[in-house]
C-alpha cells in the first residue's frame, strides 16, 4: 500500500480559511446589493404615493391652474424626503390638462418632455380635463465592486372634480 499516500488534516487548514475569505465576499457583495436595492425600491413607492396623493390633491381643489406650484409641495411633503431638491436628479412636473389650455408647472431638472405642454401622454381624451403628476429622481444600486444608476420615475393621473 505504498503507493496511497495518508494526507493530515493540518495540511488543509489553510484552504478552508481561503475558501471562507472567497465566500465571504461574494456573500457581503450580495447582501449590499440587496440592501440598496430595497432602498431604492422604497424610494420608488415614496415617489409613487407622492404623485398619486399630489394629483388627487389637486383634482379637487378649486383654481388648481394657478395653483400648480402648490400641487408641487404637496407632492414634496408626501415623498418622505424623496423628492427634495438635494436629491440626485430630482423633479416633479405637474399639468392641468382641460382640452382648451393645457397649464404646466415643474420643478427640478424633468426629462425632456412632449411638445404639447403636458407632463406625459395617458391616453386619454384631450377634451378630458384631468390632473397629470410626474415625479422621479435617480438612485444608485452598489454591491461593492460595482454600482449601477437607477431613474425613478413615475406617473399620476387623476380627473378634475370641481
Amino acid at each position: 500500500m505504498g503507493w496511497f499516500r495518508v494526507r493530515n488534516r493540518a495540511d488543509e487548514s489553510g484552504a478552508a480559511m481561503i475558501e471562507l475569505a472567497l465566500v465571504l465576499i461574494l456573500l457581503v457583495m450580495l447582501l449590499v446589493g440587496t440592501v440598496t436595492a430595497a432602498v431604492a425600491f422604497g424610494r420608488g413607492n415614496s415617489i409613487q404615493n407622492a404623485a398619486r396623493e399630489a394629483s388627487r390633491y389637486a383634482a379637487t381643489r378649486d383654481e388648481v391652474a394657478s395653483n400648480l406650484n402648490e400641487v408641487i409641495q404637496v407632492a414634496k411633503a408626501a415623498s418622505s424626503g424623496d423628492l427634495d431638491p438635494s436629491a440626485p436628479g430630482y423633479y416633479v412636473c405637474v399639468a392641468y390638462v382641460n382640452g382648451v389650455a393645457n397649464v404646466r408647472a415643474t420643478e427640478g431638472s424633468p426629462p425632456t418632455l412632449p411638445g404639447d405642454n403636458t407632463c406625459y401622454a395617458d391616453g386619454r381624451p384631450a377634451t378630458e380635463t384631468r390632473v397629470q403628476v410626474t415625479a422621479g429622481r435617480d438612485t444608485t444600486i452598489n454591491a461593492i465592486v460595482f454600482s449601477t444608476d437607477v431613474p425613478l420615475t413615475t406617473e399620476a393621473a387623476a380627473r378634475y372634480e370641481r
